[in-house]
């Protein structure tokens, strides 16, 4: 097999590959600072906003199946194109590990499959060697990366309810009761 590398007129600052969480953001945080980037993305074009991808919005009475098994694991409320096998993957486990990772091959990443919700760590979280006396306390604390998880809350969309939990510290979330999904999008 041989490769032949296409020359073309427009150059990029930067080349960001996937365009799950990370990469997202970094597209976004890089060309907002001017730069000129390009995301290079494994999967095909995915658009929440389409009515046939919005089951992740809806309620579980809504489904068609009303319960019954799906072939994905996670049923309607995953909306990735991936899984834990893909067949021509280039990654590999090391011989005797059991390591699966997640991967989804669309523009968005693995980002579709969390279904829109994306818990925050807690203050003990950030703390666990004071709670259970294991591993190492992180040098920062809640207080300080709230700030950021409120700003990611608020420009991607999380669903969620206001829980109230200490350690499941409640954000900025989409709602379904009133069934306007353009601020979750």
């Amino acid at each position: 097999m041989s490769f032949h590398i296409k020359e073309q007129d427009k150059k990029y600052d930067v080349c960001i590959v996937g365009s799950g969480a990370g990469g997202g953001m970094a597209a976004k945080i890089l060309s907002e600072a001017g730069l000129s980037v390009a995301v290079l993305e494994a999967g095909g074009d995915f658009d929440p906003a389409k009515e046939e991808y919005r089951t992740q919005l809806r309620w579980p009475y809504e489904s068609q199946r009303r319960g019954a098994n799906t072939q994905r694991a996670f049923g309607d409320f995953d909306a990735a194109w991936g899984g834990w096998e893909i067949d021509g993957e280039p990654y590999t486990r090391a011989e005797g590990t059991q390591f699966d990772w997640f991967r989804s091959r669309m523009l968005g990443g693995r980002t579709n499959h969390w279904g829109r919700i994306s818990l925050r760590f807690g203050p003990l979280d950030f703390k666990r060697k004071d709670v259970d006396g294991l591993g190492e306390n992180w040098p920062i604390s809640y207080d300080d990366v709230k700030p950021y998880y409120d700003k990611v809350d608020q420009l991607i969309g999380i669903f969620g309810t206001k829980e109230g939990i200490y350690n499941e510290p409640d954000g900025f979330f989409c709602h379904l009761q009133n069934r306007d999904y353009t601020n979750c999008l």
